[in-house]
């Protein structure tokens, strides 16, 4: 299994999961045009899409997603977004509910943003389990054994802080964050509180332009993890093996 990164910022996520029988997509943030250069344009190979929530970050190229013949499955909330209704290509989702999309398992978490929302565990028998949670402030359930996480590390309150200080970003912008993205000290609580022994590697998703350290947090989360971590970032490849 092959991951590849095209985007994952507030610019643009989005994530391809190649298998050797078919590929998932997560998140549609980036164009369509990029999504079918990372796949040598082999569309045939992709089973289905995932989307997390409605921002355009994560959503803005589901309709051109669509119209090229992929299945999207999200929440309700996301295809209304977007002026989309009784489609053969979308898919309604609900938390707590487990999919099947080809040979991938799918299981929704639902998670606290500022809009509805949803983490994912996929699963395929050539990567195992892998935990998806993107744009949270906290994830309120502890993982069945994983094998690989993805997982948000947006800001750190301490950066957040100075910028803050120096005029760099606006007071509102704590609040904000506070209760729609997930900060360095939570994502290491969270990873303390699971079973990382089957775990190959943590990647950090959705780091802040502004807010965020990227060698801070990869340090910090292998310390914490004993684990190999990777910044999600545009390029990125990993062999994700079970």
């Amino acid at each position: 299994m092959v991951l590849k990164v095209l985007g994952s910022s507030s610019k643009g996520n989005c994530y391809i999961l190649e298998a050797s029988d078919g590929v998932l997509i997560i998140e549609a943030g980036i164009p369509a045009i990029d999504v079918k250069k990372a796949l040598h344009f082999k569309i045939n190979n992709v089973l289905g899409c995932i989307i997390s929530h409605q921002h355009r970050d994560h959503s803005k190229f589901l309709k051109d997603i669509i119209s090229s013949g992929i299945k999207v499955l999200a929440l309700e909330d996301v295809f209304v977004s977007h002026n989309i209704s009784n489609h053969s290509f979308c898919k309604t989702i609900e938390p707590m509910h487990g999919y099947k999309i080809g040979s991938f398992k799918i299981f929704a978490i639902p998670v606290s943003h500022d809009v509805p929302c949803l983490g994912f565990i996929v699963e395929h028998q050539e990567m195992g389990k892998m935990l998806f949670i993107t744009d949270t402030m906290m994830l309120e359930y502890v993982m069945p054994k994983l094998d690989h996480i993805m997982i948000e590390v947006n800001y750190c309150d301490k950066i957040l802080q100075e910028n803050i200080d120096a005029g760099i970003v606006p007071v509102s912008m704590r609040d904000r964050l506070l209760h729609s993205h997930m900060e360095l000290q939570t994502a290491k609580d969270i990873i303390r509180a699971n079973d990382l022994s089957e775990v190959k590697e943590l990647i950090l998703l959705h780091l802040s332009d502004n807010n965020s350290h990227s060698e801070l947090f990869k340090e910090e989360m292998e310390r914490v993890s004993g684990k190999p971590v990777y910044i999600a970032k545009n390029g990125l490849e990993l062999n994700l093996w079970r």
